[in-house]
């Protein structure tokens, strides 16, 4: 567990930038929102990567999941359907997450959100929030469900720009951990994000 907190630390010190307070100047890995994604995977990888079984829930967006690079283990990287350049809407950089403890996690949260806030002064920090959760395999954005067994904790900063940062634990149950379905889904298993969303992603998630 100790590894996995190091390994989150280092990334979130890769992925920061104190020369900008815009969206566009927090990357993952070297991706950042605004960005053509065909700069860093091919078409066809986008293509052949896609939530497709996702899309009527989110029709003007599509996602796809793709291996990291370097830390997170997955990205999933959304840009609008009809846009044949893909340039970058949506950012999640994932780690899966072996050994779940919640406190530590929480403690990670709080460190890496202290973290953001020096770097990016005029951000609003919003108060961590923990919620239930039901997996929806037909959601690529998870949505709080009282009714869930499972659980994610975040803290978001909303950007002078419109955009926003969401990092998150989740800790999913045990039976979604270990839903036998043809297809695995990462939104199953326990994981740590980072989610960058630019303006308009944000605001078109906030109307569906």
């Amino acid at each position: 567990m100790k590894k996995f907190f190091a390994v989150v630390l280092l990334a979130l010190l890769k992925s920061t930038s104190a020369h900008t307070d815009n969206i566009e100047g927090f990357n993952i890995e070297n991706i950042s929102i605004g960005d053509s994604a065909l700069n860093y995977y091919s078409d066809y990888q986008l293509d052949n990567n896609l939530l497709d079984w996702y899309n009527y829930s989110y029709k003007e967006y599509s996602t796809s999941l793709l291996p990291g690079k370097e830390i997170y283990d997955w990205f999933k990287i959304s840009y609008k359907s009809d846009d044949d350049n893909y340039i970058i809407e949506g950012l999640v950089g994932i780690i899966v997450i072996k050994n779940y403890e919640d406190i530590k996690c929480n403690k990670q949260l709080d460190d890496r959100a202290l973290n953001i806030s020096k770097l990016y002064k005029n951000t609003t920090q919003r108060k961590k929030k923990l919620y239930k959760l039901a997996y929806n395999p037909r959601k690529v954005f998870q949505e709080p469900n009282p009714s869930g067994k499972s659980l994610a904790t975040s803290i978001s900063f909303d950007f002078k720009d419109g955009g926003k940062i969401i990092l998150s634990c989740y800790d999913m149950d045990k039976l979604t951990n270990q839903m036998d379905i043809p297809i695995k889904d990462i939104n199953q298993f326990d994981t740590f994000r980072i989610d960058i969303r630019s303006k308009v992603l944000t605001n078109y998630l906030e109307k569906i």
